[in-house]
């Protein structure tokens, strides 16, 4: 089985399968209340794989590899306006099970905490003091450590030479301001890019 989208939608007999036990113990789970699950019209349950990965980790069970990105995806935000990490913060509450958001007012700060952290997708400002986005970008993909993470960088400013400078060291995107937190959750959880313009 390949890796699961956190929607995903799993019979009994997909859990039991996944966790190599009887669908039947899965089953249990549901009627007991413990595990969270639908039913279809046609009356059989259905189980959320995020609310399965959410079940074996308070249960301190095994997670199967294809369940792991059933989890929120780790995601740093850099921008140097305090109010817009501020509101972005409280936004991004309604996306808990899919963003887990930390919020960094200067590059270097969340320079050291990608470092120790590795977050899967950082969401940069390109203007800031101290260290620009631009610099922060370059020394992310520059280092064999953290050149995988997803870089998308946000910007106020229209010029296309930003736009273009900024794609070629790395970024996954170049958003212009105002941007929406609904904007950063479909860019960071799907693979195609929503924003980019058609050739």
């Amino acid at each position: 089985m390949d890796a699961i989208h956190p929607d995903t939608l799993l019979t009994s007999h997909e859990v039991g399968v996944l966790l190599q036990l009887n669908a039947s113990t899965v089953v249990k789970w549901v009627n007991d209340g413990i595990l969270p699950a639908y039913r279809t019209a046609g009356g059989h349950r259905r189980i959320r794989s995020a609310d399965l990965l959410t079940f074996l980790k308070e249960q301190g069970m095994f997670v199967p590899k294809q369940l792991r990105g059933a989890g929120p995806r780790k995601v740093f935000m850099v921008d140097d306006d305090k109010g817009l990490l501020t509101s972005f913060a409280r936004a991004m509450r309604n996306y808990k099970e899919r963003i887990d958001l930390q919020t960094f007012e200067s590059g270097i700060e969340a320079l050291l905490r990608i470092g120790a952290e590795r977050p899967d997708s950082l969401i940069l400002d390109v203007n800031m003091p101290n260290l620009d986005g631009q610099e922060v970008l370059k020394r992310i993909k520059e280092n064999e450590a953290t050149k995988a993470i997803e870089v998308i960088v946000v910007t106020g400013n229209t010029d296309a030479d930003v736009e273009k400078k900024m794609l070629a060291l790395g970024a996954r995107a170049v958003l212009k301001k105002p941007v929406t937190p609904a904007d950063i959750v479909e860019l960071v959880t799907t693979d195609k890019n929503p924003f980019a313009r058609a050739e």
